[in-house]
């Protein structure tokens, strides 16, 4: 081989190098990933299509669906309810998807039209992630507020309902309650019990739950949700029994806006890839753009060597993220 054809190979090499390197770079995509006001979103994944649901408050049409392939691109599928249940009075807030066996569960919030000052948690079946949904009625009336459900399945398959609970007594501060579920998701089975209570008076909901090794990790939502002045955050706290008792993480808040893009964020569910990565999907205010509403973000979680979890990213929102892996 002459000196010209090892130059021209050396070349040909460098630039097939470049090429593999170019492919392999990671693709990101920008929060907010969807530039609509759905708060409270929920997701789920069924087989490699992932499916969300956002609150609706008073619209006509009840819980907006939407499908993704990636978490990054969303299509609108209808609506949980195209008409209001009968037992409810509007306020549809925070709905949570969740599929047990071969159906799929709406747990969701509504004012009692009988007393319009009380909120209670239903919930409806369908057969399809889309729907249609058949609704069961209010399935947890507790004190004056019973709100922002979300439902876990055990490792044994037990099923458990969590919420937010306040008007308790005047002496109680906000808690996070749960109650065993009935195998079909329908009943409470049980008396409820406290997981967390807001000590801190800082606010307290919007949580879910998932398990990691020895721990149960609850995740949850604190401060100004939904004022012009909005400091909303993503707090945790952790146990080695769904029951508690729940350790609240040192270094709270794990999620915060960043105070240049994203103002606030927070009342998320966590979502698994095939492999196994873990995405938390939550709603967030954008700096000086109050009026469009909370729009939902997508951001990593990772649980850290202090077996605590931690976005990948960082402790404030980054608008611009790695794309997904949902391989």
């Amino acid at each position: 081989m002459n000196r010209n054809d090892f130059r021209i190979r050396l070349v040909v090499v460098a630039m097939a190098a470049i090429a593999l390197a170019s492919c392999r770079q990671t693709t990101f995509f920008e929060n907010p990933v969807m530039m609509a006001d759905v708060p409270d979103p929920t997701v789920i994944r069924v087989g490699t299509t992932y499916y969300a649901a956002g609150t609706s408050g008073n619209s006509k049409w009840v819980y907006p669906i939407f499908s993704s392939a990636d978490l990054v691109n969303w299509k609108a599928e209808g609506h949980v309810f195209n008409d209001w249940p009968e037992w409810t009075a509007g306020s549809f807030w925070a709905p949570e998807l969740i599929q047990i066996g071969d159906r799929f569960y709406c747990y969701y919030t509504a004012r009692d039209k009988n007393n319009h000052n009380i909120s209670c948690i239903g919930v409806a079946v369908a057969d399809s992630p889309t729907g249609p949904y058949e609704d069961h009625g209010p399935l947890v009336t507790w004190g004056n507020e019973a709100i922002d459900s979300y439902v876990f399945q055990d490792t044994d398959g037990q099923l458990y309902i969590t919420w937010k609970a306040y008007g308790l007594t005047p002496s109680r501060p906000i808690e996070l309650l749960a109650s065993r579920l009935s195998a079909d998701g329908l009943r409470l089975e049980g008396e409820p019990f406290s997981l967390l209570a807001d000590m801190e008076d800082i606010g307290m909901e919007g949580q879910c739950i998932f398990r990691s090794g020895e721990y149960y990790y609850l995740l949850y939502a604190a401060r100004d949700c939904c004022s012009p002045r909005s400091d909303y955050e993503v707090r945790v706290a952790r146990a080695t029994s769904f029951r508690g008792p729940y350790e609240k993480y040192e270094g709270n808040p794990i999620l915060r806006g960043d105070g240049d893009y994203i103002q606030s964020c927070g009342h998320g569910t966590l979502v698994t890839s095939p492999r196994g990565r873990m995405y938390y999907m939550c709603h967030s205010y954008l700096i000086g753009r109050y009026h469009e509403g909370r729009m939902p973000i997508v951001q990593e979680l990772v649980i850290g060597k202090d077996q605590w979890p931690h976005f990948k990213t960082g402790s404030t929102t980054v608008k611009a993220q790695p794309m997904p892996d949902v391989r």
